[in-house]
């Protein structure tokens, strides 16, 4: 039985400006919703808009890319900026795009039919700089799913940091981290063969940390807790913590996002709530639209996280939740380059 099927009706959330406000969906038919997923920043690299449609087929839910579309940009409420489609549901704006903290955007998108969808006008502020980054182990770092097995609870390093707010704006930051850790085994069928070349395996944040500045406007934030990190190895490994600054209505949705998935038990017990965000048909406001678009100043910071302060405090639960069970033989796997994976050496790697 997957996920979905466990229950015929998810929560949704309406953002109205700032305004939240819960109602409900029935998404056992086989109806289509639109799902938008997109975070334009102002750092270098690919400024990318995926969309797709998910609908349940027997009590299974799919994700379906959405092709042909009209995706573009609106500017300070006039210009334009177009995006062309890369495939896979994904949009991407021109080469050398990026946003600028101050500056209004909405998101367009029009289907070939002639539907269209518009998303609220977006801003955020310019983020500051991360002062210092530490981080302390726990041994029951992060609690069994089902919180009554201390026995099954997960040791890890506590991510902290250190930044000054801006003193004259009302600032909503967000938190992710993205973490390397060294891959000896490529492949698994009963056992573990190993890697034929170097590989790092790529682990990403699950939780949505957010913060507003309402008490702490123009100070220095001290010992913020961004991100738990499984004690997967004894070996150091390198994360990379993004802090961004976005609006007041991201922030928000995030937040509940957080919240509710915090308070759902486990995920068999819950699915996480489909979410519709700030994206609208302009012509049928009732249909939902999940997701949300947004725009973020961003900083990014690598951080080795040599796992000294874990020695011989708990041991490591490995890379697949468990420790490898080597093969027998000596046959060797490539090393297959994905969001996953990776046989290149992250920048700042410590050997």
């Amino acid at each position: 039985m997957s996920l979905f099927s466990k229950i015929s009706v998810i929560t949704l959330v309406l953002l109205t400006g700032a305004c939240v406000t819960p109602f409900e969906l029935n998404l056992s038919s086989t109806t289509k919703h639109l799902v938008v997923e997109g975070n334009l920043t102002d750092i270098d690299t690919e400024q990318v808009i995926n969309i797709h449609e998910t609908y349940n087929f027997k009590k299974d839910t799919y994700n379906v890319p959405t092709l042909n579309l009209k995706v573009e940009l609106v500017v300070n409420g006039s210009e334009i900026i177009s995006s062309t489609e890369k495939g896979g549901g994904d949009y991407v704006f021109p080469f050398g795009f990026r946003i600028h903290p101050g500056t209004t955007y909405k998101l367009r998108i029009k289907k070939p039919d002639g539907t269209t969808y518009e998303s609220s006008e977006e801003k955020t502020t310019q983020v500051p700089v991360i002062d210092r980054i530490f981080d302390e182990f726990e041994v029951r770092g992060i609690k069994d799913e089902l919180g009554k097995i201390p026995s099954r609870d997960i040791p890890a390093n506590y991510i902290y940091l250190d930044f000054r707010d801006n003193p004259d704006e009302k600032d909503y930051y967000m938190w992710t981290w993205k973490l390397w850790e060294r891959q000896y085994y490529c492949y698994t069928l009963y056992y573990d063969f190993p890697c034929n070349s170097e590989c790092w395996e790529i682990f990403y944040s699950k939780d949505f940390n957010v913060f507003s500045d309402v008490y702490s406007n123009g100070k220095t934030t001290y010992g913020k807790l961004i991100g738990k990190v499984p004690f997967y190895s004894t070996n150091g490994a390198l994360l990379e913590i993004s802090q961004q600054a976005v609006s007041e209505r991201v922030y928000r949705y995030f937040k509940l996002v957080s919240e509710q998935s915090q308070n759902s038990g486990t995920l068999v017990d819950t699915p996480p709530a489909a979410i519709v965000g700030n994206i609208r048909n302009i012509n049928d406001p009732t249909e939902p639209v999940s997701g949300v678009f947004s725009v973020a100043s961003t900083v990014k910071q690598k951080y080795w996280l040599d796992r000294q302060n874990g020695y011989g405090k708990a041991s490591p639960i490995g890379l697949y939740g468990r420790m490898p069970l080597t093969a027998p033989n000596s046959q060797t796997y490539p090393c297959i380059k994905g969001s996953g994976r990776t046989p290149s050496k992250p920048e700042g790697w410590v050997n």
